[in-house]
């Protein structure tokens, strides 16, 4: 009986591999071997090794995405906790978090774009509706955000030990000041 492997569970083996050896070992016959296949399969579903990797750079997206959701309550709001998840994965999944935010595969050429891989589904509006912004200044807010944080996330990546609440106490100044650039009055408040 012929076994079938699915795009999804090839696209998890060589997240598998992300996340343990880093995007560097991922090739077509290390993932074949993980997806307990040979490697013609791979390339009937995705073509070449440059095809798979974009789909591997999607399917790590996307995994980030589940990340968020699953974590929609480590903070008091969606906000908060998208910023929160950013600075986790950057702990918990440094070769994760290099392959998707700082590899080659990223690209990012406008300011849209860099909020597009790092915006997750519902903040902009929750931003809006709990700070009465414009969808405008929603959005310029939640850039300035992730901006901050990912620079904090970077250096966390590349080996600096930054405590919890060293963290903490950086990401709630940088929305303090954020926030009253946008006319918000937080009143010395936090994420």
């Amino acid at each position: 009986m012929k076994q079938l492997f699915t795009e999804g569970a090839v696209l998890d083996a060589a997240l598998d591999i992300v996340r343990e050896k880093g995007h560097g070992a991922v090739s077509m016959r290390s993932v074949a071997e993980r997806a307990g296949c040979s490697v013609q399969p791979l390339y009937s579903m995705f073509g070449d090794k440059d095809s798979f990797m974009s789909a591997l750079y999607g399917h790590g997206l996307k995994w980030v995405e589940s990340y968020n959701v699953a974590h929609a309550q480590d903070a008091s709001n969606a906000f908060a906790a998208n910023g929160l998840a950013h600075i986790r994965i950057a702990q918990s999944e440094p070769r994760l978090f290099t392959f998707l935010y700082l590899s080659s595969f990223v690209e990012v050429s406008s300011m849209d774009g860099l909020l597009s891989i790092a915006a997750q589904p519902g903040v902009e509006e929750e931003i809006m509706a709990r700070w009465d912004l414009s969808a405008e200044d929603a959005r310029s807010f939640y850039l300035d955000m992730v901006i901050y944080t990912h620079g904090l996330a970077t250096l966390l990546v590349a080996g600096a030990q930054l405590t919890d609440a060293a963290l903490t106490e950086r990401m709630n100044g940088a929305f303090r000041a954020f926030a009253a650039r946008y006319g918000i009055d937080v009143e010395r408040g936090s994420l």
